[in-house]
C-alpha cells in the first residue's frame, strides 16, 4: 500500500509498504531523529524477520520501539528491523525534519495534476505518488534497478516535466570535485541528461521531457545514468561500492 506520510510545516512524504495498516490510520504521532532517521510511534505491530543493514529510503519497523522507521541516508538502524518497503521519491528532503515535529499517517490518495502524473505511471510500472514539500507541488517516483533505487522529483509544468535526482555527492568546488564534474557531464551528455547542482549544492541529476511518453523513457535513462555516474564517481575516488 502507499502511506501518506504528513510532517507538519514541512509538507508529506509518501512511502509504499508490503504491510496494509490502514485498518489502523489515521495516525497522529511525532517524530523522533537518531542520525540520518526518522522514527515515530504507531499503534500497529509487523512481524518479520529483523535486519541490521537497509539502504537508504528503506521504510521498516522497530519492534522495541513499536516504531516506524524513515532511513534517509546512510544512517544503520540502533538494532533489528523489519524492513517493510521505502520511500516513493528523494528520501534527503526528511534531512531537514527536526525532531519534535508532529507526524500524521494517512492512506495516499491522488491530488491534482501531480496526481494524474503519478496514476499514470503507476500504470507503466513505476512505484509513483504525488506530494507537497515547502508548498511545491510534485511527483515523487522511486526508480527500481537491479544494482540500485535511486529517487527523483518530478515537476509538473503545462510545457513538459522537470525531473530531478536525489544527490550524488556534494560539489566541494575542489578541483578533483571540479575535474570529476567535467568530465562526467562531457560523457553523459548524449544522453539528454544532465549533471547539475541542487540548491543545497550537491551534484544531482536533472533533465526535461516535453511529453509523458518522452518522460517514461527518460526515467529509465535517468536510473541508468545515475548508476553509472556513481560507479565512476567511486572508480575516481578510489571507493569500492560493496
Amino acid at each position: 500500500m502507499y502511506l501518506r506520510v504528513l510532517l507538519e510545516n514541512m509538507g508529506e512524504v509518501v512511502a509504499w509498504i508490503r504491510e496494509d495498516v490502514s485498518p489502523y490510520l489515521p495516525v497522529e504521532s511525532t517524530a523522533n531523529r537518531w542520525k540520518q532517521e526518522l522514527y515515530f510511534d504507531v499503534p500497529f505491530k509487523v512481524e518479520g524477520e529483523g535486519e541490521l543493514l537497509v539502504e537508504k529510503g528503506d521504510v521498516a519497523y522497530w519492534p522495541p520501539g513499536s516504531s516506524l522507521c524513515l532511513f534517509h541516508g546512510v544512517t544503520q538502524p540502533y538494532s533489528p528491523v523489519v524492513r517493510l518497503g521505502f520511500m516513493v521519491g528523494v528520501p534527503d528532503l526528511l534531512a531537514a525534519v527536526e525532531g519534535g515535529t508532529p507526524v500524521r499517517l494517512d492512506v495516499y490518495r491522488d491530488y491534482g495534476d501531480e496526481g494524474k502524473v503519478a496514476s499514470a505511471l503507476r500504470e507503466r510500472g513505476f512505484k509513483a505518488a504525488s506530494h507537497t514539500w515547502e508548498e511545491e507541488e510534485r511527483v515523487g517516483v522511486a526508480l527500481e534497478g537491479p544494482y540500485m533505487r535511486v529517487g527523483v522529483e518530478i515537476y509538473v509544468e503545462d510545457y513538459g516535466f522537470h525531473v530531478q535526482t536525489q544527490p550524488i555527492a556534494f560539489f566541494d568546488n575542489t578541483p578533483p570535485t571540479t575535474s570529476f564534474m567535467e568530465v562526467m557531464s562531457s560523457e553523459i551528455s548524449a544522453s539528454g541528461v544532465r549533471l547539475d547542482l541542487d540548491e543545497e549544492n550537491y551534484m544531482v541529476l536533472t533533465s526535461f521531457f516535453p511529453s509523458l511518453e518522452e518522460l517514461v523513457e527518460g526515467l529509465h535513462r535517468m536510473l541508468s545514468t545515475y548508476i553509472y555516474v556513481r560507479r565512476r564517481l567511486n572508480a575516481f575516488y578510489a571507493i569500492r561500492r560493496v
